[in-house]
C-alpha cells in the first residue's frame, strides 16, 4: 500500500531529492555506491533535509523535499555521521544554496540577452528602478550598474559591431555580478559563521548578504522578461506535450509485464518489450533489484518502484534525447493500436 510519502514523492518533481539518488545509486562507476562520495560530500549537497510528508515552508531547510523514501537509511545515515541534528544543515549546503541562486539569477538575465528577448540597457533599466519609493539603489546594485556602464562606454570606443558589443558587455556583466554577489555571500558566512558551524543559522544566505535586493531585482527581472516570453512559453508548452505523451509509452514499457510481482519478467507486447528495452540498464537493475546492496531500504510497494523508474528515466534525459525518444516510439505505438483495432 502506498503511504503518504510514496504519493507525494511523484506528485512534483524534485531535482533535489533525485541528485541525491543519482550521486548515490543510478551513477555507476563499477560498483553499487554510485560515485562513492564522502559523507561530507553527500551532506553538502543536502539543500533540504525533509521527506515529501514533512514540510514545512515556514522553515527554510524544509521548505523543499530533501530525499525520496527510497534513500530514507542512506539519509538517516549521512546525517548521523556527519553530526547533523534536528533541522540543521551542513555549512556547505548554505554556500551551494547561494552559488544556485547566483547562477541561476545572472545566468537566466544573461540568456535572455543572448536570445534577443531584451537588451542590456533594459536589465540595466530595470535594475536601476527604484520600487517603493526608495531614493537610491542599495550599494551592491548601484556598484554593479556603473561598472557594467562603464565597460559599455569603453567597448563601444573599441568599435565593435553591435551584436559583438552586446555579447561582450553581457558577458562583462556576468563576470561582475557574480563577483559582487560571490562576494557579498562570503561576508555574510563570516557574519554568521558561530550559528551556521552550531548548526541554528535558519535563513539564506543570500538573504542575509548585501546581495539579497540584487539577486531579488534579478530574478523578478528574469521571471517578467525571460519566463514569461512567448517564445519561452510554446517551447514549455511543445515540451510538456510530448514530455506526457513519452511518459505514457514509458509507462506502458514498465507496467505492462506477465507476472506483476517479477519485475524482470516478459513484457506483455512486443511494444511494451521494446520500449522496455531502451530504458537505462542502469535504472532497470536498480529496479529489478539486482543491486543496491550496499543500501538497505525500506520495503517498498511495487507501484512506488514502476514510479520511480520513469522517473529516474525522464529526469535523466537531455531536451534532444527526450525529442529522439518520442518520435521513435510514436509511429511503433501508432502502428501497434492499428493492429488491435484500439485508438490510438
Amino acid at each position: 500500500m502506498l503511504e503518504d510519502q510514496h504519493k507525494n514523492d511523484f506528485l512534483l518533481f524534485e531535482g533535489n531529492a533525485q541528485t541525491l539518488r543519482v550521486l548515490t545509486k543510478l551513477q555507476v562507476i563499477g560498483d553499487d555506491l554510485g560515485l562513492n562520495l564522502s559523507v561530507g560530500t553527500l551532506a553538502a549537497v543536502m539543500k533540504y533535509v525533509a521527506s515529501s510528508d514533512t514540510l514545512d515552508k515556514s522553515k527554510q531547510a524544509r521548505k523543499k523535499v530533501g530525499y525520496f523514501a527510497s534513500e530514507r537509511y542512506l539519509v538517516e545515515r549521512i546525517r548521523e555521521e556527519a553530526g547533523l541534528k534536528n533541522d540543521s544543515r551542513h555549512p556547505l549546503a548554505l554556500v551551494m544554496e547561494a552559488c544556485d541562486d547566483i547562477a541561476y539569477s545572472v545566468l537566466d538575465a544573461e540568456d535572455a540577452i543572448k536570445k534577443g528577448l531584451v537588451s542590456l540597457n533594459d536589465l540595466l533599466a530595470a535594475l536601476d528602478y527604484h520600487p517603493d519609493g526608495e531614493d537610491k539603489l542599495d550599494a551592491v546594485t548601484k556598484h554593479l550598474c556603473e561598472l557594467a556602464r562603464w565597460e559599455l562606454d569603453f567597448l563601444r570606443r573599441q568599435q565593435l559591431h553591435p551584436s559583438e558589443l552586446q555579447d561582450v558587455a553581457t558577458q562583462k556583466f556576468r563576470v561582475h555580478a557574480i563577483h559582487l554577489m560571490v562576494s557579498a555571500v562570503a561576508e555574510a558566512f563570516r557574519k554568521n559563521y558561530a550559528s551556521i558551524i552550531a548548526g541554528s543559522f535558519e535563513g539564506e544566505l543570500i538573504k542575509a548578504s548585501e546581495a539579497a535586493k540584487l539577486c531579488s531585482a534579478l530574478k523578478k527581472f528574469d521571471r517578467e522578461n525571460a519566463f514569461s516570453h512567448r517564445s519561452v512559453l510554446e517551447i514549455e508548452l511543445n515540451g510538456y506535450n510530448v514530455l506526457n505523451r513519452l511518459m505514457d509509452f514509458l509507462w506502458v514499457g514498465i507496467s505492462e509485464r506477465k507476472a506483476f510481482q517479477d519485475l524482470a519478467s516478459d513484457r506483455t507486447t512486443p511494444f511494451a518489450a521494446y520500449v522496455y528495452s531502451r530504458i537505462s540498464k542502469n535504472y532497470r537493475r536498480m529496479f529489478e533489484g539486482k543491486v543496491d546492496q550496499y543500501h538497505p531500504n525500506p520495503k517498498l510497494p511495487i507501484r512506488y518502484k514502476e514510479m520511480q523508474l520513469l522517473t529516474d528515466m525522464v529526469s535523466g534525459m537531455t531536451d534532444q534525447f527526450c525529442i529522439d525518444l518520442y518520435q521513435d516510439f510514436e509511429p511503433h505505438y501508432r502502428e501497434m493500436r492499428r493492429v488491435d483495432g484500439t485508438p490510438a
